[in-house]
């Protein structure tokens, strides 16, 4: 049973997980970046080799723009996603 993936990536880490047991189908569960998690909107992805790039995409964006991005999160055109910010839980 494959319950996805952590993988670090730069000063943060990625999440993808498969979109159920025996599926080869995955999706980016969050991104990780400067202590705070952002949720793309669901979109499948063929491989975790494909998921795990569009996450470093995704990461690489959000650390050039983490400016702009707002309390509930940013829409990134280039990409074409929406970015939700998952606050921590108290």
């Amino acid at each position: 049973m494959n319950i996805g993936i952590i993988e670090p990536y730069s000063d943060g880490f990625i999440e993808v997980v498969p979109e159920g047991e025996g599926s080869d189908y995955w999706h980016i569960a969050a991104i990780h970046i400067n202590g705070k998690a952002f949720c793309p909107s669901p979109k499948l992805y063929r491989s975790e080799k494909i998921a795990l790039a569009k996450a470093a995409q995704i990461y690489d964006w959000i650390a050039e723009n983490e400016q702009e991005i707002s309390d509930w999160g940013a829409y990134c055109e280039k990409l074409q996603l929406i970015l939700w910010y998952q606050p921590k839980a108290s």
